[in-house]
């Protein structure tokens, strides 16, 4: 039994097919079929059903591909251990899709110049469940809104506070944040993201009972829907998210401001934490410009 065979299974169970995982690793997907195969006759039982197309994990199959991801990993952190400076191996990182329009793209750029050892497979998703896939390590860590509470067994970094903002069309650019948001037909983000619950909330605090018109949880499609003079929204701001808002005027909430943080949360035990901690700081640099982590007072920071 070789590592190689165990880290393209485990490819094949992330990816859901061998065309998939060929491209995970870099092999042809002959090279996987004939990887797998011979694991198969090795261990002297099937691990796949190949009744259907693609051919699925069966039952022995699944068992083996928890042990084999167990044992990349180890494997990953003895290399890191070993190299000492360069970080090398594979991370699955979650991260919300408001990020991917932020400071992400950017990030992975600088990780890919920096640590070209590095391989990091990134799963999109709401702040909730990534935070709950972390905590049972079928992810490594997940760039989140940060949680008002921290589940145990999670610990996290902080990496960005960015302003939230309401949108509005151009024609609304004049009027006062308090008496759109009493008035106007509001497109709420998804209320089951972290996000989108506590911006529920800060409305209520304000004391805004906003008349609901629609739920989204696309970013681009809530810009759309505003520039078309279809409601108002709430946002976060930064570099990227303002460079899409042609259309739209972004007005600032200040009574009281309003921001949210972004963290990344790990395992407290996390095998994969040297690696988690060599992209912290790139992905706090990438944080950084544009209304991110600047002019923010401490007092201020409500998180959103």
């Amino acid at each position: 039994m070789e590592l190689r065979q165990l880290k393209t299974l485990v490819a094949i169970a992330d990816f859901g097919s061998f065309v998939g995982a060929a491209d995970a690793v870099s092999l042809t997907q002959s090279a996987v079929s004939l990887q797998i195969s011979n694991l198969e006759q090795e261990l002297g039982c099937a691990l796949f059903d190949r009744r259907t197309r693609p051919p699925v994990l069966n039952e022995k199959g699944l068992a083996l591909v928890d042990h084999a991801r167990k044992v990349a990993e180890l494997c990953d952190h003895i290399s890191t251990i070993a190299d000492g400076r360069d970080l090398a191996g594979t991370i699955t990182l979650g991260a919300v899709p408001t990020s991917q329009l932020g400071l992400l793209p950017k990030a992975l750029s600088q990780i890919r110049q920096q640590y070209p050892k590095l391989r990091i497979r990134i799963i999109s998703g709401l702040s909730a469940e990534l935070a709950g896939r972390t905590r049972t390590g079928e992810i490594d860590a997940a760039l989140v809104t940060e949680p008002t509470v921290l589940a145990d067994g999670l610990s996290c970094h902080t990496i960005a506070v960015e302003p939230l903002g309401l949108i509005v069309p151009l024609e609304m650019a004049e009027k006062n944040a308090r008496v759109i948001l009493k008035t106007q037909p509001y497109i709420q983000f998804n209320k089951n993201a972290w996000a989108g619950q506590q911006i529920l909330q800060h409305l209520l605090d304000m004391g805004i009972n906003t008349p609901m018109s629609m739920e989204i949880d696309s970013l681009e499609a809530i810009y759309r829907l505003v520039a078309q003079g279809l409601g108002v929204s709430i946002i976060p701001l930064n570099g990227a998210t303002e460079a899409m808002l042609s259309g739209v005027k972004t007005i600032l909430l200040e009574d009281p401001p309003l921001f949210r943080t972004l963290v990344l949360v790990e395992r407290t035990t996390n095998p994969r934490a040297a690696l988690v901690t060599g992209i912290v700081d790139i992905l706090r640099k990438s944080g950084e410009g544009g209304h991110i982590n600047k002019g923010i007072p401490d007092d201020a920071r409500q998180v959103l």
